[in-house]
């Protein structure tokens, strides 16, 4: 770092200058290299007032002069005059030459942050952190697509409540202090939404969280709003609805993309952002491949409506950086007059489409069938999935990622090892495993 600059905040840069009874305080916000020239705001403070402030290229003198005359008038009460003279010990001269000094080390320790460093890699394997396991990265960035009506809005204010509240009913979570920015919908339609997800998950309806309700508004207007909040609060998790609001220009447009991407990820916190597909494919993103650049997981959103009883809803992981593999996850949520009621998780064959969706082998879709239902016979797999009854058998007592635990009549019941199931050695040691019923 330059001598004598340090940071307040993430992108502010100040240093302090103390003559006699004052300490001024010149600071730099949001220092970046443009098209231009190097651009900051710029700020003159003394004893916590700001004197005079404004955005310019750095490396012009006119600006600076005129910054400086501003400061100094507001010092002293008015412009120097024989009524009112400069003050001896810090006359307009000196504060200019500190202004200059400032502006002109300013590019440097902004390259200075920016510095290589030498990086060691990790002593030990382990495993990303999640703030909602296996959708949400601690400090990484998830799209959630789907086409309209498909129940993005409900499952994303599930998971911000989930995760604000700690409540592991339908993912684990870390808890976390959650943003939600709301572009989209009414406050109105958003505070009713909220009281019935708080409820169903067994909270009180007025729980809050905390929310930016900005319905017409871009994610590049509220952006110094939400980091202001990051600031004061510290990094939680984002949660925005949605990208199809983040500000002007095309979608398909690379730079207008990798702009809104930019701005996520400025705020170095876990985000999740809802979007939409093309009208003529569910199975894609709509917009620049450079959303599919920018986030660490892509999620793809599918629903499955009835004319009676819940409708689905599956979280389908398409992309993930350093995750392992997970199965598809399938909710169940109910509807009445007055909107949400119930939440759960889907049971094993009630949205036959959804489930058919998600390609897998046989030995994958046992297992993923006994986590989610607990140790069964080979009968009961095979009516549960519809497979031969000797094929399950055969392959569940000659698979190591099953294993007998008991009994029922005169059948086995089977459940999952969990854990290191493939038996390799990971690490350099065998993970014990555990399993469950």
């Amino acid at each position: 770092m330059s001598v004598g600059y340090f940071h307040c905040g993430r992108d502010e840069l100040r240093r302090v200058r103390s003559v006699g009874d004052l300490q001024l305080v010149f600071s730099a916000l949001g220092p970046r290299q443009e098209r231009t020239g190097f651009h900051a705001e710029v700020r003159i403070a003394v004893g916590g007032v700001t004197l005079a402030y404004d955005t310019f290229n750095v490396g012009r003198d006119a600006d600076r002069t005129r910054l400086a005359n501003s400061a100094y008038t507001k010092l002293i009460g008015g412009r120097p005059s024989k009524a009112r003279p400069e003050r001896p010990d810090y006359p307009l001269t000196y504060l200019k030459d500190d202004l200059d000094q400032f502006c002109d080390g300013l590019r440097d320790a902004y390259l200075d942050d920016l510095a290589p460093l030498a990086m060691a890699g990790a002593l030990e394997r382990s495993e990303p952190q999640f703030v909602l396991k296996p959708y949400i990265l601690q400090d990484g960035g998830t799209i959630a697509f789907a086409p309209p009506g498909f129940g993005k809005s409900y499952v994303l204010w599930t998971m911000g409540v989930s995760i604000d509240a700690g409540v592991a009913e339908l993912w684990p979570v870390q808890q976390s202090r959650v943003l939600v920015v709301n572009l989209e919908r009414s406050a109105k339609s958003v505070a009713n939404r909220l009281g019935n997800i708080n409820e169903i998950l067994g909270l009180d309806r007025e729980r809050p969280i905390d929310t930016i309700n900005a319905r017409g508004r871009t994610l590049q207007e509220v952006a110094p709003t939400i980091q202001r909040y990051l600031d004061r609060n510290g990094n939680g998790c984002i949660l925005v609805d949605s990208l199809s609001r983040a500000g002007p220009g095309s979608l398909n447009d690379d730079d207008v993309v990798n702009a809104y991407c930019n701005t996520l990820n400025s705020f170095g916190a876990a985000w999740f952002a809802l979007a939409h597909s093309p009208r003529a494919d569910p199975t894609h993103l709509f917009g620049s491949q450079m959303f599919d650049a920018a986030a660490d997981l892509i999620v793809r959103m599918m629903a499955q409506e009835k004319l009676r009883g819940p409708m689905g809803v599956a979280l389908d992981l398409i992309k993930r950086n350093d995750v392992a593999k997970h199965p598809m996850w399938i909710g169940a949520f109910d509807f009445d007059a007055a909107g949400l009621f119930s939440i759960r998780r889907a049971r094993p064959g009630e949205f036959v489409e959804l489930e058919a969706s998600e390609k897998m082998s046989m030995e994958d879709r046992v297992w993923l069938h006994l986590t989610r239902m607990g140790a069964q016979s080979p009968s009961q797999i095979a009516r549960d999935l519809d497979y031969n009854r000797t094929n399950i058998s055969d392959m569940l007592s000659r698979n190591d990622r099953f294993v007998l635990v008991g009994t029922k009549g005169r059948e086995h019941l089977y459940g999952v090892k969990l854990g290191n199931t493939s038996g390799r050695a990971t690490g350099g040691q065998r993970e014990e495993p555990w399993w469950t019923a």
